[in-house]
């Protein structure tokens, strides 16, 4: 016969399922860290995506112009629907900022980012210099980061981004082959790659 608890006994409480707990938090661990991991792959992706946004910055402002050929990609600020020139660009140099303040990733980024937004906000009529300067800073500044900011085994090939780049700017202002216009779309062809190769994990 089972023992009967006699009145009075006071009967201890039962201890509480410390498994069931420990099993709940990590559990919700498991879930937090699952959700970051997600979020991050998300991120990369929209990098890569306003990557290539900064791709096509080019035939984006040729086509808000009616495929109209101006002679550098800046002159297009003043065409009817300024917001082909204004809106890629600004995206463009947010870019350079996120990478730079968000993602913690290549501090120089943020001066390259602001250069690029001087470039779009002070346009080459009205502020000539403070323009030209910005664009200066822009182009040959991350020609220049290719080289001095890479790990020596990346250098050969960011040598060969820089030279791309320095060429192209050759081509124009040395020799006079073809537009600033065609110049600048190389350039930024060769930033947008090293900026869809670094998200990807190639390259550093």
């Amino acid at each position: 016969m089972a023992d009967q608890d006699l009145p009075g006994q006071v009967v201890p409480d039962p201890l509480p399922d410390t498994s069931t707990k420990k099993v709940g938090l990590v559990s919700a661990a498991s879930q937090k860290i699952g959700t970051r991991v997600e979020g991050l792959a998300n991120y990369v992706k929209l990098e890569v995506v306003v990557t290539t946004i900064c791709f096509f910055i080019p035939l984006i402002v040729w086509y808000g112009d009616g495929w109209n050929l101006r002679e550098h990609i800046s002159g297009y600020y003043s065409m009817d629907k300024a917001q082909y020139f204004y809106v890629p660009l600004t995206v463009a140099a947010m870019l350079f900022v996120v990478n730079s303040v968000v993602r913690k990733k290549h501090w120089y980024n943020l001066g390259l980012g602001l250069a690029l937004a001087g470039l779009v906000f002070f346009n080459h009529v009205d502020h000539f210099w403070i323009h030209n300067i910005c664009a200066g800073t822009f182009f040959v500044g991350n020609a220049a980061v290719f080289v001095l900011f890479t790990p020596r085994k990346e250098l050969s090939f960011k040598v060969v981004l820089a030279s791309a780049m320095a060429l192209g700017l050759a081509g124009h202002f040395l020799f006079g082959w073809y537009s600033l216009f065609f110049a600048e779309a190389l350039s930024l062809w060769i930033i947008a790659i090293h900026f869809v190769l670094e998200a990807k994990g190639i390259i550093k």
